[in-house]
């Protein structure tokens, strides 16, 4: 079988060891001048400076190098959120190739920076990769679909990604590697291509509540009214909540908002878009991106059980149109209020147990728990909050 991937997993303590024991341990895998770029995660414990700079002191400088912060991390069979943890997924092999990009301060202009990350990756690529992988600082006020709506208008392949990390709880920071670089405020980009296919599958774990609405006053990433009422009393009247409730993350991981979206051959589906707290001056809903007035949307639950019970549809429907063909890689992007803050620990990894045995059980394999993820929706990638979108590379069909 050809290699093009391969996934390693450190919870060494000591940051600059942690960077490099990963990063020896995937030159070994591929053999000289045989790997060819890094993705790289690391929890919030480790001094992230120190994790990159390990990295690069093995790798050497022909290797492309990106990645991101983690609220945690997913490799193989590994999966934590817990203490100090680096995973990364080396991609190389004769055939592969692979283009990167990154793009600054991407609350300004995102658009136009989508954009420009596309023309780069296509330049630097020689063509349209089979895939892209999208990473973001979520905390430093990105409209992601005006971005992604620049990447689409360049590239032409599966795009999945995810929002940089940190551990649970208030917002604070998030950080993008580059090369030799942390740093915020960023947008990276990995395109990859060679002797594989792609299979895209996403599950959400959502069910509707109510009837749909549509969103009378908005500006920006604020609901300010749905049915021209308060988007706060829709809220309160639909969950049943009380006010003290609104300020809690234990509330808002329960309950989504499901947003219609229309592609370009006229088929509509939702994505999933999580509430990030209610103005209380104006009682507008906080998301983290634009809904336009117009847009239908309905109110979502989440249980434990709807959860796990979409996953095994994902993994279902994976392996059927896998149908025999051998996995050389899966790259997950699970919604950070899904795993320990929602399902548990035990839930979680008995989640990704049965899901790794469904799909790829022998396949190198890493995942981010994210802050935001980019998945298909209505025929082209798109922003998404409390879903698991899952990327497997696969042997071409016969």
């Amino acid at each position: 079988m050809v290699r093009i991937a391969s996934s390693l997993y450190s919870d060494e303590p000591e940051s600059l060891d942690a960077g490099r024991a990963v990063a020896q341990g995937l030159l070994a895998e591929f053999g000289p001048g045989g790997l060819k770029a890094v993705v790289a995660y690391a929890t919030m414990n480790h001094d992230q400076q120190a994790v990159l700079d390990g990295l690069r002191t093995e790798l050497g400088e022909d290797v492309l190098l990106l990645g991101c912060s983690v609220q945690g991390v997913v490799s193989n069979a590994v999966l934590t959120e817990d203490g100090f943890a680096v995973g990364a997924m080396g991609f190389g092999g004769a055939d592969l190739q692979c283009a990167a990009v990154l793009e600054r301060e991407v609350q300004e202009a995102p658009k136009d920076k989508g954009r420009r990350m596309g023309q780069a990756l296509k330049r630097d690529f020689q063509g349209q990769p089979k895939a892209v992988l999208v990473y973001y600082d979520p905390l430093c006020g990105i409209d992601v679909e005006s971005m992604l709506e620049g990447l689409r208008l360049e590239v032409d392949c599966p795009v999945v990604g995810g929002a940089a990390g940190q551990p649970w709880g208030p917002p604070r920071q998030t950080f993008q590697y580059w090369e030799r670089e942390v740093l915020s405020h960023g947008a990276l980009a990995l395109a990859i291509g060679g002797s594989f296919d792609v299979e895209v599958g996403i599950c959400h774990g959502t069910a509707p509540v109510g009837i749909a609405s549509v969103v009378t006053k908005a500006t920006g990433q604020r609901i300010f009214e749905i049915d021209g009422r308060p988007a706060v009393d829709v809220w309160r009247e639909t969950t049943g909540c009380a006010v003290e409730d609104l300020v809690h993350q234990s509330h808002l991981a329960a309950w989504a908002v499901g947003v219609e979206v229309t592609g370009a051959g006229g088929q509509v589906e939702r994505v999933i878009r999580g509430a990030f707290g209610f103005d209380a001056e104006t009682g507008a809903l906080i998301l983290q991106a634009p809904v336009a007035e117009g847009t239908r949307v309905m109110l979502q639950h989440r249980t434990i059980e709807k959860v796990l019970n979409g996953t095994r549809e994902m993994a279902k429907d994976l392996s059927e149109r896998l149908k025999g063909r051998t996995a050389r890689a899966v790259l997950g992007f699970e919604c950070a209020a899904r795993t320990f803050p929602f399902l548990g620990g035990t839930n979680t990894r008995a989640e990704h147990e049965e899901l790794r045995a469904a799909v790829a059980p022998d396949a190198p394999w890493l995942g981010m728990m994210a802050w935001g993820e980019v998945g298909p929706a209505a025929g082209r990638p798109a922003f998404h909050n409390y879903t698991y979108p899952l990327m497997v590379l696969t042997e071409p069909r016969a």
